[in-house]
C-alpha cells in the first residue's frame, strides 16, 4: 500500500512540474558582416554574437529556394549554430545583388507563442 501511495505522489509531482509554461524569449536577428561587396567565389563572414533566440537560419537569396519568404516551406535556410560568434558563408557563383537574410526565432508556452525577428542586408557580388 505504501508503494502505491509513493508512486502516486511521484506521478503527481511529475505531472505538476511538467505543466509549467515558459514564455518565449524575445528573438533578435541582429548580425553584421565583414563585407557587403564581394567578388564571385569570395566567401564572407557573418558575426552572430548579438543573435538571440532558440534557433536561427540564414537565407543567401541567390535563387528562389534560398530567398527568404514568410512561407518557410518554399525557402531553404541554413541553420546557424548560436553557440558560435561567427559563421563563414559560402561564395556566390554569379555577379549581382542579393538579399542576405537572417531569421531568429523562439517559441514558448508549449508552442502557443511563436516569435520571430528578421534582418536583411544587401550583398553585392562583382566580377
Amino acid at each position: 500500500m505504501k508503494n502505491i501511495i509513493k508512486s502516486g505522489l511521484v506521478l503527481l509531482i511529475v505531472l505538476i512540474a511538467g505543466c509549467n509554461k515558459e514564455p518565449a524569449i524575445e528573438p533578435s536577428a541582429e548580425f553584421s558582416v565583414n563585407k557587403t561587396t564581394l567578388e564571385v567565389q569570395e566567401s564572407f563572414v557573418i558575426y552572430t554574437d548579438k543573435l538571440q533566440g532558440e534557433w536561427a537560419s540564414y537565407f543567401k537569396g541567390n535563387d528562389s529556394t534560398t530567398t527568404y519568404s514568410k512561407d518557410f516551406y518554399r525557402a531553404k535556410g541554413t541553420p546557424i549554430d548560436l553557440d558560435l560568434d561567427s559563421v563563414s558563408v559560402s561564395a556566390y557563383n554569379f555577379p549581382g545583388e542579393y538579399s542576405f537574410t537572417v531569421v531568429a526565432s523562439s517559441s514558448g508556452n508549449w508552442a502557443e507563442e511563436y516569435l520571430q525577428d528578421v534582418k536583411s542586408v544587401t550583398i553585392t557580388v562583382e566580377e
